[in-house]
């Protein structure tokens, strides 16, 4: 059976690659004189920076992590953790002793080193990390051009509206006059004679012309209708007869 001291991790992957920002990577490490780190992320570097930035928080790359440290004896494939805060945990190796099951969590070993960080865990991690600056640099890239067409489109439309508008012509202060248009005369033409109204002709009343043998007729000075002869009073108006 191999030695079990050496370096463990569980990967909680996402599923979407780039395990270094988007996976939960939990490591044990055994040391050989009894004693054991287990470190865990409670999020990923990803989640991390999303949560900070909407909290208005510094953005960092780092995960958060719990370190715990402890103690553990071996048992042929049974391991006892004993954690230095008074909590324990029982872990099965696998016959081949190419991990640990700790819980519902599986631990393979990668390294037998306790010192260096695993080979193939820094290859990984740089990977991930120059795929997503190039990711990042084309997102960048694709904002700026997609902020560049919308400048575009807005000038364009501000150009355009000014285009139309009609040039406003010179302001006059309110109440001042407004000058007439001049008139030019041309000995040719006849001078314009000024419009007068038609003058209303006022048709008196004719006076009839009283009939032989019969007692003159008399009129209201005040609406002008005729009364018998003897009459104090108009029959029309009232009014007092002279």
């Amino acid at each position: 059976m191999k030695p079990i001291v050496g370096q463990y991790e569980c990967v909680h992957s996402s599923g979407v690659g780039l395990d270094y920002f988007t996976s939960r990577i939990d490591r044990l490490v055994l040391q050989s004189n009894g004693s054991f780190v287990m470190t865990t992320q409670s999020q990923s570097r990803a989640a991390n920076a999303a949560q900070s930035l909407l909290k208005g928080q510094q953005v960092s790359s780092a995960a958060p992590e719990t370190r715990l440290e402890g103690t553990y004896t071996q048992q042929d494939l049974l391991v006892y953790l004993q954690f230095n805060n008074s909590g324990s945990e029982q872990a099965h190796l696998t016959p081949d002793g190419s991990g640990i099951q700790i819980g519902p969590n599986y631990f393979t070993k990668v390294s037998d080193s306790t010192l260096l960080p695993p080979t193939h865990r820094l290859q990984k991690d740089m990977d991930d990390i120059a795929k997503g600056l190039k990711i990042a640099s084309t997102l960048g890239g694709m904002a700026i051009k997609a902020a560049k067409t919308i400048q575009g489109t807005i000038q364009s439309v501000q150009e355009s509206s000014s285009q139309h508008q009609a040039p406003a012509g010179p302001s006059q202060p309110a109440g001042s006059p407004q000058a007439a248009p001049a008139q030019h005369y041309s000995p040719s033409a006849p001078a314009a004679t000024p419009y007068q109204p038609p003058i209303q002709q006022q048709v008196a009343n004719p006076t009839p012309t009283p009939s032989p043998g019969r007692p003159e007729a008399i009129f209201c000075d005040q609406c002008g209708a005729r009364c018998r002869p003897g009459k104090r009073f108009c029959n029309s108006c009232g009014a007092r007869l002279a």
